[in-house]
């Protein structure tokens, strides 16, 4: 075999290696586990580590997707690479807006939960419903008086154990710099899905708020925030 000879068979093979090469993240990852699998481990050797852990991350989130019911989707590697990047950039700034937001809001007021309180509900549709009273405790410490606020209230157990919430509770009135507000508020309950409050059992109420609008029209809103994170969450990939 001459020298020329040689040097084309190499050529070829390089070409066609190469070839595959390309032509593998050119394929839609498969969505049958072990083809998946197999194919995810032929595509890791050709890239870095930080895009094998942005692919693993995809494939988590798509694999979420899938087992709630959602579609599976023909993504090639590359773009998934581009999507998890996108998402997860957009993950973060929301992240670190929603957390700005909510250290001004905690910072312009104390929002303090006790006194809670299993009682008979009076807006209850059928006689000896129950509801759980609270009590919320609201001072500003802030420079500026408060007309409105939406306050998130969780309710959970020592644990940490969610149990149940009132997502945006709306109150009103003006608070004054340096003053406090008292306000009663109830929690209707059902057996279905409040059992272990009726129970009576430890629970652990905490309350932050989502917007606050002060007199003059100025806000802080990181609820916004928080509703972004949320959709980013649910987003679907496609």
């Amino acid at each position: 075999m001459n020298i020329s000879r040689l040097k084309r068979i190499v050529g070829a093979s390089l070409l066609i290696a190469f070839a595959a090469s390309c032509g593998l993240k050119d394929k839609a990852i498969p969505t049958e586990p072990k083809a998946r699998s197999d194919f995810l481990n032929a595509v890791a050797a050709k890239l870095t580590t930080e895009e094998r852990n942005l692919l693993n991350r995809f494939v988590a989130r798509l694999d979420t997707q899938i087992a709630a019911g959602g579609p599976a989707v023909d993504i090639t590697v590359p773009r998934a690479l581009a999507l998890e990047r996108s998402y997860e950039s957009q993950l973060t700034d929301t992240q670190r807006n929603f957390q700005k937001l909510l250290e001004a809001a905690n910072a312009a007021l104390a929002i303090d939960v006790r006194d809670a309180t299993v009682v008979t509900d009076e807006n209850a549709r059928q006689p000896g419903d129950k509801a759980l009273r609270f009590v919320l405790n609201i001072t500003n410490r802030g420079q500026h008086p408060v007309e409105q606020l939406a306050l998130r209230v969780e309710f959970r157990d020592p644990s940490g154990k969610y149990q149940a919430a009132i997502p945006d509770l709306q109150l009103g009135g003006v608070v004054p710099p340096g003053q406090a507000g008292r306000s009663v508020q109830t929690l209707p309950l059902t057996a279905q899905r409040h059992q272990y409050i009726l129970d009576g059992k430890p629970l652990q109420i905490s309350a932050y708020p989502t917007r606050i609008v002060f007199v003059g029209g100025e806000s802080l809103e990181p609820g916004k925030e928080m509703r972004t994170l949320e959709s980013l969450h649910r987003a679907k990939i496609e």
